[in-house]
């Protein structure tokens, strides 16, 4: 399905992208290369070096102040040290410049590594993984938003609310297992609640042999912070239950080191793996797709 966004990603003038580092950033126009323009247009660029990533994107997919309040977050997590990617301002001291167009851009240092993705059944990496994401949340628990913000971060029943109409729109066994999910949403108490990464999928952190960094910062949202640890380990989701179980507590042990939740919550992490792959599978209809790939995952209720 072709939207206002891919209208103008792709009437973006990549050519204009070597000037952009150059100018704003005092990058090598030399060693630009495209890496992908599935959501945001992505450059991969070097500084005396050093590579980084360009980031071009358009207020039709992410609203300026939105855009903003992200950058906000993400600074703040670097300046707690948090293992994230480092946001770096431009040669004009903006971590947000305006480009010709509407569109913007803004620009990070590379997280050296490779995506956890590669290590998905290493059992090893998980601790120090779990141990990244109990730092990004006790953080999150320090930060306040900027007061007066012309934008507020959603919270996962907002998300939830958008999808209804789709849901009810599908058969009757989607029907009730979606009623059945809001149901329990309602039911859960409003602790461990707060500021979350919002797409902690294993393609979004990067592993360098000692340390998991957290990536693509483009859509945080108020859920409750166990939801951040089933996207993490969702993608296990076709591994042995013996086998899920070992992942699981290594992510624990290190993500409860960092941040203190009540142990509750992960007896609940069938009902949140659940609910993540129903909202993945609805925003898949809605753009198009037939969402197969994730109807197994939204349909039942595994163990971990």
């Amino acid at each position: 399905m072709t939207t206002e966004w891919h209208i103008k990603r792709d009437r973006f003038d990549k050519s204009r992208a070597p000037a952009i580092i150059r100018e704003l950033w005092q990058g090598d126009p030399a060693s630009l290369r495209p890496i992908s323009q599935d959501y945001n247009i992505v450059f991969r660029f070097e500084i005396g070096g050093r590579g980084h990533y360009l980031r071009v994107c358009h207020p039709v997919l992410h609203p300026l102040p939105k855009a903003r309040a992200v950058m906000r977050f993400l600074r703040f997590l670097a300046s707690e040290r948090v293992p994230v990617g480092q946001p770096i301002p431009s040669v004009n001291g903006a971590y947000i410049e305006m480009l010709e167009g509407g569109y913007y851009a803004s620009a990070q240092r590379e997280a050296p590594g490779t995506s956890m993705e590669r290590h998905l059944l290493d059992l090893s990496v998980y601790e120090a993984w779990g141990r990244s994401l109990g730092q990004l949340h006790a953080a999150s628990r320090r930060y306040q938003p900027a007061p007066r913000s012309e934008y507020e971060f959603p919270s996962v029943q907002q998300f939830w609310g958008n999808i209804e109409a789709t849901a009810v729109a599908q058969k009757p066994a989607m029907q009730r297992v979606y009623a059945e999910l809001t149901a329990y949403m309602h039911s859960l108490p409003r602790r461990d609640y707060g500021l979350i990464h919002g797409d902690y999928r294993p393609g979004n952190v990067i592993w360098d042999g000692a340390t998991a960094r957290t990536i693509d910062f483009d859509e945080p949202n108020y859920h409750w912070y166990i939801a951040d640890v089933s996207r993490a380990l969702l993608e296990l989701y076709d591994q042995p239950l013996a086998a899920r179980r070992r992942y699981r507590e290594e992510f624990m042990r290190g993500y409860l080191s960092e941040h203190r939740i009540d142990e509750w919550w992960v007896t609940q992490l069938p009902f949140f793996a659940q609910h993540r792959a129903m909202l993945m599978r609805m925003w898949d209809i809605q753009e198009g797709g037939g969402g197969s790939g994730l109807r197994e995952w939204g349909m039942n209720r595994v163990g971990w």
